[in-house]
């Protein structure tokens, strides 16, 4: 049986259909069950855009897989807990559509979080994760081909453009 091993407090604010994929034994993935985890993703976005007090915003993570948005989200989290972050690969214009309609519905202003990461650095990443949710190359390579960029005329308010590589060698030099 699916569960969830973090709060729902932590799902409505950091809302990624992978977290509905998890098991005691870890992720699993097929055709069904990934259909059920966009559902439930779809459902805590729609309850987290009904809580009181209302999200201060909405950000969809735009990228592929092993960008680097699961770790920009945790850490956005932190300095603006108001926010909803919906956590998924979002390469497709229509996919991104009903999100942002029903953010606009509650008056949620919602920001494009687009990453630019590397193909290369994508799948070297994606090579670091746990064996139950390391990502067929393949798929890696058609998400990178169909991205679509984000546009304001989506709806978006912004569209905040993240580069994870800047990033980590910023944080490397810090360091």
């Amino acid at each position: 049986m699916l569960h969830s091993h973090f709060s729902w407090q932590a799902v409505f604010m950091h809302i990624n259909p992978d977290h509905f994929l998890q098991t005691e034994n870890g992720r699993i993935i097929n055709a069904e069950l990934n259909r059920l985890a966009w559902q439930r993703a779809h459902l805590a976005l729609s309850e987290a855009l009904l809580a009181t007090p209302k999200p201060s915003r909405l950000y969809l993570l735009i990228g592929a897989q092993g960008a680097g948005k699961s770790t920009w989200a945790k850490s956005t989290l932190l300095v603006e807990p108001g926010a909803v972050i919906f956590d998924a690969i979002l390469v497709q214009r229509c996919e991104r559509e009903s999100l942002i309609k029903a953010a606009k519905k509650h008056g949620v202003d919602v920001v494009a979080t687009w990453f630019t990461t590397s193909l290369e650095d994508c799948l070297a990443r994606n090579q670091l994760r746990p064996d139950d949710e390391m990502v067929p190359e393949n798929a890696i390579r058609n998400v990178f081909k169909a991205l679509q960029p984000p546009r304001l005329s989506e709806g978006f308010t912004e569209i905040l453009v993240v580069d994870a590589q800047a990033s980590e060698n910023a944080q490397s030099s810090k360091d």
